[in-house]
């Protein structure tokens, strides 16, 4: 690779200091939560981009992951009180890799005093 003197690189793919874009941290996170084993991540990894990254850097991801979900666990709700609150799993059929499974989403329906409904579902962290 040429070498210039004076002139300084940066590339406009990937942040400065980070070594994986950001979709690309997103894309691991989902395969670990959509029941991916450790040893097939690195094996998916691997073929992608020619090197297998560490269950350590997985479990790193999905640690920022579950702060997301503590924090919407744990919002405020807003817009006044609330006296009825309905909260319930859905169960979804799901195809993971040929194989169909129920995943359950959690749904929050609110009816405030002024008998306006919310609905609240966790979206993508």
């Amino acid at each position: 690779m040429p070498k210039f003197k004076g002139v300084s690189f940066e590339t406009a793919i990937i942040e400065r200091y980070r070594r994986r874009e950001n979709s690309v941290e997103e894309a691991l996170i989902e395969m670990y939560l959509a029941g991916g084993s450790m040893r097939r991540i690195e094996d998916i990894t691997k073929a992608l981009w020619g090197s297998k990254i560490s269950p350590f850097t997985i479990s790193e991801l999905n640690k920022k992951a579950y702060v997301h979900i503590e924090d919407w666990r744990n919002r405020p709700l807003q817009g006044g009180r609330y006296p009825y609150v309905y909260v319930d799993g859905i169960y979804l059929r799901r195809n993971w890799g040929g194989k169909f499974e129920n995943v359950a989403i959690l749904v929050e329906i609110a009816v405030n005093e002024m008998a306006t409904v919310r609905y609240w579902a966790p979206l993508r962290a």
